[in-house]
């Protein structure tokens, strides 16, 4: 990335910017013309790429992951049978490339300095937004989840629904590491990062989303008390405190009333009541019944075509971005999606031999886990994954002193 005038740096630096920026903008999620310069503004990027390296170089990775893209497109026409079809699975198509993109930076990430406190300031403005909006009328943050034009008007003002909660919460253990990282180096980064994180309890806490809040508090339980070195037992740590969760609320009845009476009339209390329900009918109910027929459908389209996917034909509950993978594009298209959404905290967990980074992780990839098995996949978690996650990690290595011990490369 050294090669080239500074100019042409820049403007990728500038293609990157409104990537992160989109992910995060509720106006910017109602047109499709958001969609398509975002598109534009990676393909430029990769333009420009091309240009200062002289050549196009692209690993076994990347041939990978642009050949799964290829295959994604002719699915989907072939399922459609138009080219608006295609366009519609963009998501997928900003990932790939987004992810060649993050292999680029590696070394090279002091280029988007300024893109993090740029972000997190907007994060700030609009779960601020969202929270005086949310502490009105609670019942809003269900609409929100919806895609009708109903939510326009809220959108339009800079209130957000997942889109806005889910990119945040992919970073919060890297965030919250960063923001106590920063006290000694960058007392304004420091106040950054601490009002974004008071913006963004305040925010999901009246938005009510249950498995944002879940996975945002197992990632800091696991940044600051998780010691090992394993992703996998991590994992299973944060699932066993999911379920001593799950049973505290339906066998404390202290802690479920206090539950219940704090989020009144958002998401959690309803999930509460329908764990409840379920409980005592032995079958899932209500939402969490919707959520298990969605897995359902995904599971049994993995049974049904396991190697190569149900591709044109249906398959996948739409719930699960890990599981419909997996259904519909089979075990290479599942292998493809797990590498390339866990790449940043897998890199740095194999090639820094440190505490505190193997923590934050860990927790990062805890967080990214459960976010992306339990619900569906949307495209603003890319750019938080893919460029604001390494960056804070960056910026923490930096600031704490702490070297490269390994030389295993992604």
């Amino acid at each position: 990335m050294s090669k080239g005038g500074l100019s042409f740096g820049f403007i990728q630096k500038l293609c990157v910017l409104y990537l992160a920026v989109w992910t995060i903008s509720p106006p910017l999620e109602i047109d499709m013309i958001y969609r398509l310069i975002a598109l534009g503004a990676a393909a430029l990027w990769f333009f420009l790429m091309i240009i200062r390296a002289g050549e196009l170089s692209l690993s076994s990775s990347d041939l990978a992951s642009l050949g799964f893209m290829a295959v994604i497109m002719i699915i989907e026409y072939i399922a459609t049978g138009s080219f608006s079809g295609v366009i519609k699975l963009i998501a997928y198509y900003i990932l790939i490339m987004c992810y060649i993109m993050n292999r680029r930076y590696n070394g090279s990430w002091d280029e988007l300095k300024g893109i993090i406190q740029i972000v997190l300031i907007l994060c700030i403005f609009f779960n601020f937004k969202s929270f005086s909006v949310l502490k009105e009328n609670p019942t809003i943050a269900r609409l929100l989840v919806r895609d009708t034009p109903e939510i326009y008007e809220y959108l339009r003002q800079g209130v957000g629904g997942y889109s806005l909660i889910y990119p945040q919460v992919c970073i919060i253990p890297a965030g919250a590491a960063w923001t106590l990282s920063s006290f000694k180096h960058n007392k304004l980064d420091f106040i950054i990062g601490t009002v974004w994180l008071i913006s963004f309890v305040m925010y999901s806490l009246n938005a009510g989303y249950s498995l944002a809040l879940f996975a945002s508090a197992v990632g800091i339980v696991m940044l600051f008390f998780y010691k090992g070195k394993s992703g996998m037992a991590a994992f299973l740590v944060a699932v066993g405190i999911f379920a001593a969760v799950m049973l505290s609320i339906l066998y404390i009845d202290s802690l479920r009333n206090f539950l219940l009476t704090q989020f009144d009339g958002t998401a959690v209390a309803k999930k509460i009541n329908d764990l409840v329900s379920s409980s005592e009918t032995g079958s899932a109910e209500g939402s969490i019944g919707d959520r298990m027929k969605a897995y359902s459908a995904s599971i049994k389209a993995i049974f049904q075509y396991p190697i190569i996917g149900a591709l044109w034909r249906p398959g996948g509950g739409g719930h699960s971005a890990f599981l419909d993978t997996l259904a519909k594009y089979g075990i290479a298209g599942g292998v493809i999606f797990t590498r390339v959404m866990y790449t940043v905290p897998n890199f740095y967990k194999n090639n820094y031999d440190n505490s505190y980074i193997m923590r934050t992780a860990n927790a990062t990839l805890v967080t990214l886990l459960f976010v992306t098995v339990l619900d569906s996949f949307t495209y603003s978690f890319v750019c938080m994954i893919m460029f604001i996650t390494p960056m804070l990690f960056e910026d923490i290595i930096k600031w704490r002193g702490i070297k490269n011990e390994s030389s295993l490369e992604r």
